[in-house]
This record gives C-alpha cells, sequence and structure tokens, in this order.
C-alpha cells in the first residue's frame, strides 16, 4: 500500500466531485496500488481495503453524528477502525475459484457482488434478483447442467444468505442510543461515503492553508504542497504570531 502525497490526493479530490461513491473509491484504491484491479474486489474486501487507508491517512478513531429517527435529538458516536476490521476476521483474500452452495437438488457454484456489479445496479432496479444470478458461476441440477435464470426464489434466498455469511463486512449496521429519549436504532455504515467526507473536508483545509501561505510568502500552490504538512503548519504559526 503506497500512500499517496497531498498533490495527487487534491488531484484526486477534484476528480472526484462529479464521481459516485463507488467510482471515487475505485480511484483511491487505484492510486494506492491496493489490487491489481480493485473493482474486482468482494465489497467486503474493498471496504477493508478502505478502512485500512483511513487509519493511514487519518488515524483509528472515526466519529460522526445522527439524528434520532424518535425524537430528533443529535447523537454522537466513535468508534475504532481495528473493530470494524475485526468484522472479516476470517474471511482474508479472494476465491478465485468460487464458492459452492448445496440446496438439492441443485448445486451452485458462485462469487461475491463486487463495485461493478454496484455500478450497474440501474440494470438490477427492476430485477434485483438479477444481481444474485449474474453472481453465480454454474449450477447443475443432479448433476446435469442448469439455467440459473430458472432457478427458484428459495434456492435464491439460500444463495443471499451465503453470500452475507462469506462477505460479512460488506453490510455494516451500528447500533446507536439516544440519550435523550432512550430509543435503539441501528444505522448503516458506508466507508466509501465516510471517508469521501473526510478526504473532503482535508481537501478544503489544505486548500485554505495555500491560500494562506501564497498571499504570505508568494509562494506556489506546488511548492506549498510539496512540503511536509508539519513544515506548513510552522509556516502558518509564524504568520498567525
Amino acid at each position: 500500500m503506497r500512500v499517496p502525497g497531498a498533490v495527487e490526493m487534491l488531484d484526486l479530490w477534484e476528480r472526484g466531485g462529479s464521481r459516485t461513491p463507488i467510482e471515487r473509491s475505485l480511484e483511491l484504491l487505484n492510486l494506492c496500488a491496493i489490487a491489481e484491479d480493485p473493482g474486482v474486489l468482494s465489497i467486503g474486501r474493498r471496504d477493508a481495503s478502505l478502512f485500512r487507508l483511513r487509519e493511514k491517512f487519518f488515524g483509528r478513531r472515526l466519529s460522526n453524528i445522527a439524528d434520532c429517527p424518535s425524537c430528533g435529538e443529535r447523537v454522537e458516536w466513535g468508534g475504532d477502525v481495528r473493530d470494524f476490521l475485526e468484522i472479516d476476521q476470517g474471511h482474508e483474500g479472494m476465491n478465485t475459484d468460487g464458492f459452492m452452495l448445496d440446496a438439492a437438488p441443485y448445486s451452485l457454484r458462485f462469487r461475491l457482488p463486487n463495485s461493478y456489479d454496484l455500478l450497474n445496479v440501474s440494470a438490477y432496479r427492476d430485477n434485483p434478483e438479477k444481481l444474485l444470478k449474474d453472481c453465480i458461476l454454474e449450477v447443475h441440477e443432479e448433476g446435469e447442467p442448469f439455467d440459473p435464470g430458472c432457478l427458484p426464489e428459495k434456492v435464491l434466498g439460500l444463495l443471499e444468505q451465503r453470500m452475507a455469511e462469506e462477505d460479512p463486512q460488506a453490510d455494516i449496521s451500528m447500533l446507536l442510543n439516544c440519550p435523550k429519549c432512550s430509543h435503539a436504532w441501528e444505522m448503516s455504515f458506508d466507508i466509501c461515503s465516510y471517508l469521501w467526507m473526510e478526504i473532503d473536508h482535508w481537501a478544503r483545509r489544505v486548500l485554505r492553508e495555500v491560500a494562506m501561505l501564497a498571499a504570505a510568502f508568494g509562494w506556489s500552490e506546488l511548492d506549498i504542497l510539496r512540503m511536509s504538512s508539519r513544515r506548513r503548519q510552522l509556516y502558518l504559526e509564524m504568520i498567525r504570531q
């Protein structure tokens, strides 16, 4: 894993403004050389990589706010990147041969959904089962080849359950409690959107620093960004004294 410099990260941030969270995440993973093609990683494997990147960029501690769905109270929550990574222990690596599911009289070999599948979500809007069927590599009924498109709903339900078991980090929920009304609820946590929000805040702060240093010393943006964060902060302290 390589950690990009400030210039690369700002270029990524600028390009990502009009892209979807999934597209931004794939470009970030490509920039950091996480995998030859991060788009084929399962959703859980992709998100585990994003959590590791987040720790490299911003540290282990996570924090955010949520509004209580019962009374509207703003609730602060915190967490640790390592806690989220523990969800996926025992599921390391990518099974390139696929997984097997026995649902007599059917035998299925399947792969896990990846980012490319989710980027095609519009194709599944009117037929959500198509996502599952597209992840089926082969099906046999009592030893004979069988059309995946003709599988009964019960078997597809078993397939969906098995996929969730094999990729537990693909769908993370957090249990929150409201201190005002004691309401408890589950909130889905999306590391793609969360990490981009942090990158956006970082980029805007760095650009403000660049503007201040350029105005004070006449340096170019590139010269300022090539400085270490520590050196930029020291110069900013001189300006503020």
